[in-house]
């Protein structure tokens, strides 16, 4: 048996006042706590789609209060082995379990020195109450639209391991998302391990994010680059990544290629906007209008380009 102490789950007690009356519901479901990460792949198996991956929690357990998905069964994998923590190699990159801390991610010496976009990043997720909690495979799990750390991996070149019963699978983070809520999971499959490639010499990312509060917020549109320069200071490679602004990640590539080969001058990264912007698909919600949002990734990859090539140029061989 599994450490799988079949607790009979957590209940939610959501109370809404309105018209000084309550209304009361429970959710219940059962726990599974599986010790090994065969257990949790056979949980996962067998429950199907009436059970979920628990890992912070943050997005889950909100969305099961909220009544947006009933689960028969939720499984614990805070508590396996390997899902946890990061490594860094120079000649590897980065490794991230997906159970790894955004405040981790923030706080982690190798992360500040070669990859500023994830540390931009993380600092906005929520407060730091919740990035003590808020896991990055969670957030990548969750597939929104705005989610912070989807653009700065895609940016970076991340791959994602997702794990089964029966093996193992890499997929780059653009296509492990295939629409809101929705990624390219199936029954019994979870996110194990993120890698990120070293960076190369002479290269540096950055990442921006915009919304009506600096904090516990989600964004109304986000931006991330990835730059390296040759000796000259021009553009040898470059890869940028636009968030909120579509149904999944976002690759400007017509903005890419505009910068490949020029010198990120004012007028180049202004034309680098542009095609950005012109790149995207927004919607128009309470947050912001679709030309609102298009606006916004404009001025941001303008910004974020500049800066990315900025730390390029002082970045030295690594």
């Amino acid at each position: 048996m599994p450490r799988s102490v079949s607790h009979t789950g957590y209940v939610f007690l959501y109370v809404e006042r309105l018209l000084h009356t309550c209304r009361v519901t429970h959710v219940a479901f059962a726990v599974f706590e599986p010790a090994t990460l065969n257990e949790a792949l056979g949980l996962l198996t067998n429950e199907g789609d009436a059970s979920a991956a628990l890992a912070g929690g943050t997005d889950l357990l909100l969305r099961i209060r909220r009544g947006a998905r009933k689960y028969r069964s939720v499984v614990n994998i805070k508590f396996v082995p390997g899902l946890i923590g990061l490594t860094w190699d120079a000649q590897r990159g980065l490794t991230l379990g997906a159970l790894t801390t955004f405040r981790t991610i923030e706080q982690n010496e190798h992360v500040r020195r070669h990859y500023l976009a994830l540390v931009e990043a993380a600092r906005v997720v929520a407060g730091v109450q919740l990035r003590n909690l808020a896991t990055i495979g969670g957030n990548i799990g969750n597939a929104s639209p705005s989610a912070d750390s989807v653009p700065p991996l895609v940016a970076l070149g991340a791959t994602i391991e997702i794990a089964s019963a029966t093996g193992t699978r890499v997929v780059p983070i653009e296509a492990c998302i295939s629409g809101p809520g929705r990624t390219v999971l199936i029954p019994g499959e979870i996110f194990t391990t993120i890698s990120v490639p070293a960076p190369a010499t002479h290269s540096g990312n950055a990442f921006s994010r915009f919304s009506p509060r600096s904090a516990m917020d989600i964004g109304i549109a986000s931006v991330a680059a990835s730059v390296t320069l040759d000796a000259d200071g021009r553009c040898t490679d470059c890869r940028i990544a636009l968030g909120a602004v579509s149904p999944t990640p976002l690759r400007a590539t017509a903005a890419e290629n505009a910068l490949r080969g020029e010198r990120c001058t004012p007028a180049i990264a202004d034309a680098v906007g542009e095609l950005a912007a012109a790149a995207t698909t927004p919607i128009s919600d309470i947050r912001g209008s679709a030309p609102y949002r298009r606006a916004i990734v404009r001025t941001l990859t303008t910004r974020v380009v500049q800066q990315a090539a900025a730390r390029a140029a002082t970045a030295g061989a690594r």
